[in-house]
């Protein structure tokens, strides 16, 4: 409904790259200018006029040629008792609220957590963004329920040291999986609502990852005959003809990979964090590049697989782990071309668009490392090495939540302070 004696705004298209958005969330908001534009107030405006398209400098367009006021922006009131609030169009909410491509769909601001609920089955562009993580969360519940309660790991309790390390992966797993539902169903509250959940939805993934390469350092890594120094040094013999000890190095890579592992979280998170301010240009790109870091961890797997015959030694952890990089890969494809959404904005809207694509390409990655996982469990309880401690699971953890939860209440603060400003 525009506002009688005021002239309406031409309609714009929301275009793809700068501007805050999601990581592990949704997309970013208004994207790069058009060549010979700045940021400043002087993105373009398109008006469909029969088979082409005008471009005209927003401030024509909203103050009109001949010196015309603005159109007053649209306030949207709570919908009457029983009724669904009505979706909006891009441009009838804030523009940080605004999906690359994305036209229609979208829920008003300052929705009640009531609404937000009931909006999980209406169709909303948030609506599959959340069903597609909801589910997987579901299925993952019950699988880590069955392997630590229900004795799916063997014979050993729930509460044995064994089962540290897979304590602090399936919290990763599911929290993750929790904070991005969250996310994408409460981001409508209020804008620093809707901050602060997708600083915390960094955060999960984050902590996703360390979870595990925690996971990684007691169930797989010990198994590789990359870090055995006996096989190690024999290798680099029979290749190179060398003479050379490599239990130091395997001895400091041991001792360091789970605190770079941290700081390398840590800085992540606020590498994301940052990429919501509007200096940003490409935040999808600098959040799947950033995301991606953490994945260097397991190079000693990839490395096994070129030195040494893992499809032979090891085929579970050969195969599940080359499909879960392949579903990354399409998952990272998706998350930075905005396909197929960015080749026809407006019909993928509600189904279809790349965000709900990188959601399930993701969970299959996820879905496939829990196998490998398990089965690297299994084989460590049969091996039985050195036995988890505390210190070095549950405690890394707790540290990183205390470093993530800084991170997130400085960036908060931060943005408040550019409010008041």
């Amino acid at each position: 409904m525009q506002h009688r004696g005021h002239r309406p705004a031409a309609p714009r298209t929301p275009s793809c790259g700068a501007g805050p958005g999601t990581a592990g969330g949704p997309g970013g908001r208004r994207g790069p200018p058009p060549p010979g534009q700045t940021r400043c107030g002087r993105t373009a405006s398109i008006i469909n006029r029969g088979s082409g398209v005008r471009r005209l400098p927003r401030r024509e367009t909203e103050a009109g040629a001949a010196g015309a006021p603005r159109a007053a922006p649209r306030r949207e009131g709570a919908p009457p008792p029983g009724r669904p609030a009505a979706l909006l169009r891009w441009d009838e909410v804030p523009e940080d609220f605004v999906e690359c491509f994305i036209l229609s769909g979208y829920r008003r601001l300052h929705c009640s957590a009531q609404e937000c609920l009931a909006s999980v089955l209406q169709p909303t562009n948030e609506t599959l963004n959340f069903w597609t993580h909801f589910i997987p969360l579901l299925l993952f519940l019950s699988r880590f329920g069955r392997l630590l309660l229900l004795r799916g790991a063997g014979d050993v309790p729930f509460h044995h040291p064994a089962l540290l390390p897979l304590w602090c992966y399936a919290s990763g797993v599911l929290l993750t999986f929790t904070m991005s539902c969250t996310a994408h169903l409460f981001s409508c509250l209020s804008p620093r609502l809707r901050a602060a959940f997708f600083y915390l939805d960094y955060a999960s993934i984050s902590y996703y990852g360390f979870a595990s390469t925690v996971a990684y350092s007691y169930y797989l890594l010990p198994g590789l005959s990359l870090l055995d120094a006996g096989a190690m040094s024999h290798y680099v013999q029979q290749q190179l003809g060398w003479q050379l000890d490599c239990s130091l190095p395997i001895a400091a890579y041991r001792a360091l990979v789970l605190p770079v592992a941290l700081a390398l979280a840590v800085g992540c998170t606020a590498a994301c964090c940052r990429s919501r301010a509007a200096c940003c240009a490409y935040p999808f790109a600098v959040r799947t590049f950033v995301f991606a870091m953490p994945l260097s961890m397991a190079c000693p797997i990839m490395l096994e697989s070129l030195l040494f015959d893992l499809r032979t030694r090891n085929p579970t952890l050969f195969v599940y782990f080359y499909r879960r990089y392949c579903w990354l890969l399409v998952a990272a494809f998706f998350n930075v071309s905005k396909i197929p959404e960015r080749i026809q904005p407006g019909l993928f809207d509600i189904v279809g668009h790349s965000h709900q694509l990188f959601h399930i390409f993701t969970f299959l990655s996820i879905y496939d490392q829990v196998h490998y996982v398990e089965d690297g469990l299994a084989e460590f309880l049969k091996a039985s090495p050195a036995t988890p401690t505390y210190l070095g699971t549950v405690g890394y953890m707790l540290l990183l939540t205390l470093c993530l939860a800084v991170v997130v209440r400085r960036f908060l603060s931060v943005a408040d302070l550019c409010k008041q400003d």
